[in-house]
């Protein structure tokens, strides 16, 4: 797993060859790595840096099933419209169209919103 860490590690020796390898500069190219180390080690020294690379990615849903609201909110549709179902069967007494309708659109509804939750990504 590629962390930001990693990332931003990549990011700054890529600028640091690119720019020690441009015309206008004096520096050898064999201190591209040196130079790049002792950035790193800085960027990881500030504050503002520590701060943003501690905190956690959000985009790989970070955050339980259990904290998410629209997830709770369809188990609870989905539950209401399987108790409503049941209650309708277990009657002995087919269940009309409008209770049957208005029953199978709650948990049609829940499941479609729990088989797509985990899959949606978050733009940046």
């Amino acid at each position: 797993m590629i962390t930001p860490e990693d990332t931003l590690t990549h990011a700054v020796r890529g600028a640091v060859l690119t720019v020690i390898r441009s015309p206008d500069n004096p520096a050898p190219p064999e201190a591209a790595e040196e130079i790049a180390t002792q950035v790193v080690a800085e960027l990881r020294r500030q504050p503002a840096m520590r701060d943003a690379l501690a905190r956690p990615d959000h985009a790989g849903g970070a955050r339980p099933w259990y904290q998410s609201r629209v997830t709770l909110g369809a188990l609870v549709a989905l539950i209401g419209g399987a108790y409503s179902l049941g209650l309708d069967i277990a009657d002995g007494t087919p269940p009309s169209v409008d209770s049957l309708s208005s029953q199978l659109t709650a948990i049609l509804g829940a499941a479609a919103v729990l088989s797509g939750g985990g899959r949606t990504k978050r733009r940046p």
